[in-house]
This record gives C-alpha cells, structure tokens and sequence, in this order.
C-alpha cells in the first residue's frame, strides 16, 4: 500500500498535471545570474551574503553567491539578488 503523501505526486502524474501545482512543491526563476525569484516557499533557513536556504517542507532550496540580498518576501514569494552562482535543491 502507498503512503498517503505519494498519492497526490501519482494523482498530479496521472492527470498529466505540472509538479508545482502540489502542495509542498516550489518554483526557481533565475535571470541572468543577477536575480532569483522563489515561489511556494516555507520559510527561510539561513540567510547570509553568500547562501540563502530556503525551505519547502521536506525539501530546501539553496541558492549560493556573492552579495546576496534579500528584496522582498511575502508568505509565497521571495526575490533575491545579487551575483547568483550556483542553486541546488535536496
């Protein structure tokens, strides 16, 4: 039997819907290597001028760099910019 936090991933699969629309599940927009929009964020984890971790539930985000800054956050949205070098989700 399934556990139950697997079924809306095989239901959204099935039906042929994008992955970002579950619950849990986030959305990374880089624009030249300047700026960084995140979407359907939980929180952030740790916030320097080189890393920012942001969280997804189980899943974080974290975007590496030179001169990090944080523009602005809202509950679903955070942009950040600066001299964006690397972005690694696990």
């Amino acid at each position: 039997m399934k556990a139950v936090r697997e079924l809306p991933a095989e239901l959204a699969e099935r039906l042929d819907l994008p992955e970002d629309l579950l619950p849990g599940s986030g959305r990374l927009t880089l624009s030249g290597g300047r700026q960084a929009l995140v979407e359907g964020h939980r929180g952030i984890l740790e916030y320097t001028p080189e890393r920012v971790v942001v969280s997804f539930g189980r899943e974080k985000l974290s975007i590496m760099g030179d001169g990090l800054l944080l523009r602005a956050m809202n509950a679903g949205e955070l942009f950040v910019t600066g001299r964006i070098r690397a972005a690694e989700w696990g």
